[in-house]
């Protein structure tokens, strides 16, 4: 094989090595080119992300404003007027132990009165 022959077939190979360069730098091409559209919708995802926590942060310190200012002090008058009920109720309890022994003094009563109209009679 002369010189010439050698030249020639190291160029052909190196042409056809770069076919498949440009090949490959094509398909490369291509893959960047997905992975630009790829970013590009994940940044627009991470966007509204970031509008939805910002969102909810501020959903969020509303209900805790609200459970401050309003539902606690609601929840606060309410155990207040339970403890006004309980109160209540265990001077309803006294009173009507204090009525059943009322009872019982008008039957003692009533009954001593009888004793002391016929003490009174027999004499």
């Amino acid at each position: 094989m002369s010189n010439e022959e050698k030249i020639l077939s190291i160029l052909y190979q190196m042409q056809v090595g770069f076919s498949e360069l440009r090949t490959d730098v094509a398909e490369l091409k291509t893959d960047v080119a997905e992975l630009k559209t790829d970013v590009a919708e994940l940044k627009t995802d991470v966007a509204e992300l970031k509008t939805d926590v910002a969102e909810l942060k501020e959903r969020t310190t509303k209900i805790e404003i609200t459970q401050e200012n309003v539902v606690l002090p609601r929840i606060q008058l309410l155990a207040e007027g339970h403890m006004d009920i309980q109160a209540q109720i265990k001077r309803l309890s006294v009173i009507d132990g204090m009525q059943d022994d009322i009872a019982t003094l008008k039957t003692a009563v009533r009954f001593l009165s009888q004793k002391v109209e016929q003490l009174e009679k027999a004499m």
